[in-house]
């Protein structure tokens, strides 16, 4: 009775926020302009607007009306099926606009705001993931310093030095939105922060920080655990996904949130037989598939990535949750592959919890590299026999502590640690670096990987090769 009625409450308070939302502007005031890449090839201009209709766009110098995606709303409160506590209210005082993009446009513009668009061969490509400020209460309560975009929040810096490296495209690996509980009173460091999962939090934790970075480059997006439908999925879903919206499987529902959590995998052409495979593994979970139903869709999402593999020459998978994480802590290794992941491709598992072992990471053949964010941190894994996990959970959320002790100097492990068959240089793990990573085209279907902290200094570096059958 008492989730209800705040339940109840916080419906009526949703309703007064549509309501007082104002008039719609005489002349478009955009709040937003980018592009992302396609699931069917291609790519989006969207556009975010508080007018009362969408705005034209200029393709080639031929003007184009721009679709509605979502008209200005407020997501209800509703239930959060695994604890039952209550989503809150989330208002989006804003329309979305859109409009498909064939690869061949040379130049969009929207309001005289131009919009990137993809080259036919893309050779340099942004890496980012885990970029949100971190305000969340509950037994592990954390509150990060948000008005600190020098040092404990740098997220802005970081979109604009990548900004600064002229990329192609830009690919996020999840998690873009972190302010989910109000900051405390009396805390300077995240004082007047916006919480919740409405624009007004959406807006501080990525797109305003994110303008240069968005203005640079079209970007491919993976959806992190973060944009699940329980928690700021329904924004994921208006202004990120560049899939259809859908009604039952928008996360405006809390039953049909297992609809809302997934899409199929997809590739992003880079040209010359390279791509990006994106994969939604946001729901998956870092422990063994509850469900049959959970089973079965993983299951097709990996059938799926094989066959796209099987049409590139270069391929990169990219997905939320790491393939082939390797946590070393005082005891050796602790944490190789998660269990979820490793049954959606076929292996054998033991137990809930996280394995140690080669066989909970699947070998993905003719995948080059998978990018993944999820951990706080920077981290290049090659396993034997697998390809080469990259983990780029470092450009801007508050980060991961490394496991005691650590060598300050490089805060890696001795090789008698590592897994058989792992040299040092096979796994390179860094703590305490905000930054970023760029991909750069080589001859032969090779790519570069080079990874920069705040101030431009290279963090890492490493040759990634395509791999065969």
């Amino acid at each position: 009775m008492a989730l209800a009625a705040a339940m109840s409450a916080q419906a009526l308070v949703a309703g007064d926020a549509l309501a007082n939302m104002g008039p719609a502007h005489t002349t478009p005031h955009i709040l937003g302009a980018y592009t992302l890449m396609a699931p069917q090839g291609g790519s989006i201009a969207r556009v975010l607007n508080n007018d009362d209709h969408c705005p034209a766009i200029l393709l080639d110098g031929h003007a184009r009306a721009m679709r509605e995606r979502a008209a200005p709303r407020v997501i209800p409160a509703r239930a959060r099926a695994f604890d039952q506590t209550t989503i809150p209210a989330a208002a989006f005082p804003l329309r979305v606009c859109e409009t498909e993009v064939a690869r061949g446009v040379r130049r969009a513009a929207v309001e005289g705001i131009p919009l990137p668009l993809p080259r036919a061969i893309i050779r340099r490509i942004v890496v980012i993931g885990d970029t949100g400020c971190r305000l969340k209460n509950g037994s592990h309560p954390a509150w990060q310093a948000c008005n600190d975009t020098q040092a404990a929040w740098p997220f802005a810096r970081i979109a604009r030095a990548a900004a600064a490296r002229h990329p192609d495209l830009v690919l996020h690996v999840g998690d873009y939105h972190y302010r989910e509980s109000p900051c405390p009173e009396g805390n300077k460091g995240c004082g007047g922060s916006p919480s919740g999962y409405g624009w007004d939090a959406w807006d501080a934790d990525f797109f305003t920080p994110a303008a240069p970075l968005l203005a640079a480059a079209p970007w491919a997006v993976v959806r992190g655990n973060h944009e699940e439908c329980a928690r700021a999925g329904a924004g994921w879903w208006l202004m990120l996904d560049p899939h259809p919206l859908l009604a039952g499987a928008d996360c405006a529902d809390p039953a049909r949130h297992f609809a809302g959590n997934h899409t199929d995998p997809y590739a992003v052409e880079l040209g010359e037989k390279a791509r990006i495979i994106i994969a939604d593994f946001s729901a998956i979970g870092e422990r063994t598939l509850a469900t049959p139903e959970k089973l079965a869709r993983y299951r097709g999402d990996a059938g799926i990535i094989a066959t796209l593999s099987r049409a590139g020459d270069t391929n990169f998978l990219a997905d939320h949750y790491p393939f082939g994480a390797i946590t070393i802590g005082e005891g050796g290794v602790a944490q190789i592959g998660y269990p979820s992941i490793a049954e959606s491709f076929g292996a054998q598992t033991a137990g809930s919890q996280l394995v140690a072992g080669e066989a909970t990471v699947p070998s993905l053949p003719r995948v080059a590299a998978v990018l993944s964010g999820h951990i706080h941190l920077l981290q290049y894994a090659a396993l034997p026999g697998h390809p080469p996990q990259i983990i780029t959970g470092m450009s801007g959320t508050q980060e991961d502590e490394p496991p005691a002790p650590a060598d300050s100097a490089t805060n890696s492990r001795s090789q008698s640690q590592l897994p058989a068959g792992l040299s040092p240089r096979d796994l390179a793990t860094r703590y305490g670096h905000f930054g970023y990573a760029v991909l750069d085209r080589l001859p032969r279907g090779a790519w570069g990987f080079t990874a920069y902290d705040l101030d431009g200094t290279v963090l890492l570096k490493r040759i990634i090769h395509r791999r065969g059958a």
